[in-house]
């Protein structure tokens, strides 16, 4: 157990038990291992493959969003599972389909001759790899939502992406190496394959985790009810408003900054992943544990509000950006690694406290459903606009502060218009697990800050 000392300090004390121990912290070391999966295959890693394999804008937004719709298959799983019970069968199942399929993505330029057939290949494969998806992450939240002590919730989703973003540190600096040192397509090959034997490894420990004491019995909702409880909940009803259009409008223009770092900033995958990846990464593993302790505290609406404010008000930097230059990269992603860590943190808290214990599988098909159809809407159209707004852009030779501002930058600015309309109208309007207002909360954390200070001062 001498190897999870390195990460567990900021929960060990809180659990009660050893054999509770030893569960949550094979989950944290898993996730570590599968982070180089995940580095490869969300990064610019896979915006720099699907390029190389002849994909447009528009062609881009389709690759990425056919297999988020593969999430709809989440509404038969999760009936599925409460027929069946069957909860760590499917996380292992779907979950080793899911990560082979990108061990044959690794080989597609090798396997397919013909650039047509290869980006046919590349969507069935990575919407095959999103249908395995489907049956392990909605057995892995439920089995979550039991496995994790609700009064350590915070801090154990906090410290394990404090593992996890460490990993991803030292993973995307060897990717970008790869990808620089290793011309053509094999560097591609190498990294999304080695990229699925960590996945592999990662499921695959999910053996040595014994759920036997978590109380997911078959039954409870039927898939009608589970429905219906979603909508007529209010509770629940709002956080899946709020999650569908901000899923919408972070994925009209998110993927697509890294494809602007590629194609339109030539940057080298070293300097995207140093400035961007590694950089936000820095910052999320300095800073993401003290986000648990302010969700513990004060709950997921108040820290919500600040992360997407935050996260959305740095995309403007990109209107500075001009080829060959890497700081707005930079800015970008340190200042919204603070943030973003933050949104994730609540994403998973908020499914776990908004979803109802006893129909949670169901009301996690039905997050999953919307949600995908959401991101597949924005990135469809975030790519079909980028393709709209290319030739009357360049017609038009617009300049602002002194740059090009060309079809990338409007799209990046209609997708910040609409994040903003979403927090301002629809978060406000979603339950606080805490009982605790956001303006409530802000004026606690105020004083506790205030209280701090003052002791700090008095020390010194």
């Amino acid at each position: 157990m001498s190897i999870y000392r390195l990460f567990n300090r900021g929960y060990r004390d809180y659990v009660r038990s050893d054999s509770m121990l030893r569960q949550l912290n094979i989950i944290i070391l898993s996730a570590a291992i599968g982070t180089f999966l995940f580095t490869a295959q969300t990064g610019v890693a896979f915006a720099g493959y699907a390029s190389a394999l002849g994909a447009g804008e528009l062609a881009f937004g389709l690759i990425n969003a056919l297999p988020v719709l593969a999430g709809l298959l989440q509404l038969y799983v999760s009936h599925r599972l409460a027929k069946t019970g069957k909860y760590k069968k499917f996380l292992l199942v779907g979950g080793v389909v899911q990560r082979f399929s990108w061990i044959v993505i690794a080989f597609i330029p090798f396997i397919f001759p013909v650039e047509e057939s290869r980006l046919f290949s590349l969507i069935v494969l990575v919407t095959l790899a999103a249908m395995g998806g489907s049956f392990a992450v909605i057995s892995h939240m439920t089995l979550m939502s039991s496995a994790i002590p609700i009064e350590i919730r915070g801090r154990y989703i906090t410290t394990r992406q404090r593992v996890s973003t460490a990993a991803a540190l030292l993973f995307g600096l060897v990717i970008a190496l790869l990808l620089d040192n290793i011309p053509g397509f094999l560097g591609y090959t190498i990294v999304f394959g080695l990229g699925g034997v960590a996945g592999l490894i990662d499921i695959l420990m999910y053996t040595r985790v014994d759920f036997s004491g978590i109380p997911h019995k078959p039954g409870g909702f039927s898939l009608k009810e589970g429905v219906k409880t979603c909508f007529t909940t209010k509770r629940m009803r709002n956080y899946l408003i709020f999650w569908t259009f901000w899923s919408f409008a972070i994925h009209l223009n998110g993927p697509f900054f890294n494809r602007y770092a590629v194609d339109v900033l030539q940057l080298s995958y070293i300097t995207i992943i140093i400035f961007g990846q590694i950089a936000a990464q820095t910052v999320m593993f300095l800073i993401v544990t003290r986000w648990g302790v302010f969700l513990d505290r004060y709950g997921s609406v108040p820290m919500m509000l600040i992360s997407t404010i935050g996260s959305t008000t740095v995309a403007l930097v990109w209107l500075f950006a001009v080829p060959g230059v890497w700081w707005p990269l930079l800015v970008f992603n340190l200042i919204g690694g603070i943030f973003w860590c933050a949104n994730d943190a609540c994403m998973v808290n908020m499914q776990l406290s908004h979803t109802p214990e006893k129909g949670r599988p169901t009301a996690l098909a039905v997050y999953a459903v919307f949600t995908s159809v959401a991101i597949a809407a924005g990135l469809i159209l975030g790519g079909a606009l980028l393709e709209m707004f290319s030739p009357i852009m360049a017609r038009l030779e617009w300049t602002i502060f002194g740059t090009n501002f060309d079809h990338f930058k409007i799209v990046f600015c209609i997708g910040i218009l609409i994040r903003f309309v979403v927090i301002g109208t629809l978060l406000p309007r979603v339950w606080n697990e805490k009982n605790m207002h956001y303006k409530e909360a802000y004026a606690k954390l105020a004083k506790d800050i205030k209280y701090r200070m003052s002791y700090f001062v008095r020390r010194v």
